[in-house]
């Protein structure tokens, strides 16, 4: 899913190089010493930077690696949000970036309202 995002997501941020990564601190695996926090409702999360291809970059070095809970550009044109009990991964953008999204064959992709359910 991720991968399929990354060209979709680059097309609407001219700061697809600086991106920011919200990865949960509870997964055990990786030393966040020093790493700076914050915290989310039932989650802290540590703050990691680096462009958006770097959002798989765990993957290259472990197929079970996490991906961030929570990814947003500099310029702030959209956030994909997700979490590890969720079967789902939401993204907030433009019209244009979620009719993309709608449109795009790599995804199963919905329309949801502020208002809906989370699962």
């Amino acid at each position: 899913m991720a991968r399929a995002l990354i060209p979709v997501l680059t097309r609407h941020t001219a700061t697809a190089g600086h991106c920011w990564f919200g990865l949960w601190s509870g997964y055990g695996r990786w030393d966040f010493d020093g790493v700076p926090a914050f915290e989310t409702p039932g989650r802290d999360e540590v703050l990691l930077a680096g462009p958006l291809t770097d959002v798989v970059s765990p993957l290259s070095l472990d197929e079970f690696a996490e991906l961030p809970d929570l990814w947003w550009p500099q310029d702030r044109a959209w956030c994909v949000g997700g979490d590890v009990d969720l079967v789902s991964t939401y993204v907030g953008g433009s019209p244009a970036l979620i009719a993309e999204l709608l449109a795009s064959p790599d995804l199963e992709a919905h329309r949801v309202s502020p208002g809906d359910g989370v699962g």
